[in-house]
């Protein structure tokens, strides 16, 4: 299988309440994210154009996420929060889980799934620390 990858770059706060770790306080990361598209067909000499993954990563993933404030839509403080965070008329980014980034992993692989033939996705919150979504050998996640 041939394969290319991609990687952006992001801004955004977020906050895991009920942790016991000091990632229940709100706190940033630049989060980097590698993702990882795999030939539409058996034999092509281009997977995607890099201009074109470019472009959906963007969309995707850079437009809804890049400064802002991502929270948990089933926490009440989180909500708290960004119901705050709203009335200052700044960005969040709600969603219905926690924001570690093993759920950002998958959340963005099946969200990238739906324009290309995404293989992996990789989030790290810090330079050391990632966490990867990945199709298995079948095809499946």
């Amino acid at each position: 299988m041939l394969t290319v990858s991609k990687q952006c770059q992001f801004d955004a706060a977020h906050v895991l309440t009920r942790h016991e770790g000091q990632c229940r306080n709100l706190h940033g990361h630049t989060y980097r994210v590698i993702v990882e598209v795999a030939e539409a067909e058996e034999g092509s000499d281009m997977v995607i154009d890099f201009k074109d993954i470019k472009q959906v990563i963007r969309e995707v993933i850079l437009d809804r996420f890049d400064h802002a404030f991502i929270y948990n839509e089933t926490s009440e403080i989180e909500c708290e929060i960004a119901a705050v965070i709203a009335k200052h008329g700044m960005k969040s980014a709600g969603l219905p889980f926690r924001s570690t980034a093993e759920n950002l992993a998958r959340h963005f692989y099946d969200a990238l799934a739906t324009r290309v033939n995404v293989v992996a996705v990789k989030v790290f919150e810090t330079p050391e620390s990632c966490a990867e979504y990945r199709r298995d050998a079948g095809g499946r996640p």
